[in-house]
């Protein structure tokens, strides 16, 4: 009975082991043979994130987006990705900039709040963006309100959405 005992634990102590290896190997060469697809679902994860929090406003806004930063500027950095896709990366990081300069300026910390926007108008500049006016961007950054209780928009065919209740 002991032994029986002992060689299922150590089957499955294999295939747990076997399995973790497993994983670590292929998202290794998953990450060195497709770096831009990991750029991009890295950023899509993260991006999606920090602008919510933004949007709502929350305390943890402004961790969240100097992650999104410092994910973004690897992107644009990394050698491994081409010219075009440095762009879209370059434009998400001037956006992000942006609205770390609205946090900035609300909690009075005026001379970084113009640091980060001035950042962001080179990004948005190099990426070709022809009006990188202070009120333009700041009006692209603009936090959008939550969409009031009870509302759902509706979809081009005129259906409404599902809508969690208020309360």
């Amino acid at each position: 009975m002991k032994t029986l005992i002992l060689r299922t634990v150590a089957v499955i102590g294999g295939l747990f082991i076997g399995g973790v290896a497993g994983g670590y190997a292929y998202i290794q060469r998953y990450d060195r043979n497709h770096p831009l697809e990991h750029a991009f679902a890295m950023t899509g994860i993260v991006s999606a994130v920090s602008e919510n929090e933004y949007d709502k406003d929350s305390s943890d806004a402004k961790g969240a987006l100097l992650t999104s930063l410092n994910i973004y500027s690897s992107a644009v950095t990394s050698s491994r990705i081409d010219q075009s896709a440095k762009n879209a990366f370059r434009m998400k990081r001037g956006l992000t900039e942006a609205r770390l300069s609205v946090i900035e300026n609300e909690a009075g910390n005026v001379s970084q709040a113009k640091a980060y926007l001035t950042r962001a108008q080179g990004d948005l500049r190099a990426v070709g963006w022809v009006d990188t006016s202070d009120a333009n961007i700041l009006q692209v950054v603009k936090r959008m309100p939550p969409a009031p209780c009870g509302s759902t928009p509706q979809n081009a065919a005129g259906a409404t959405g599902l809508q969690k209740p208020c309360g």
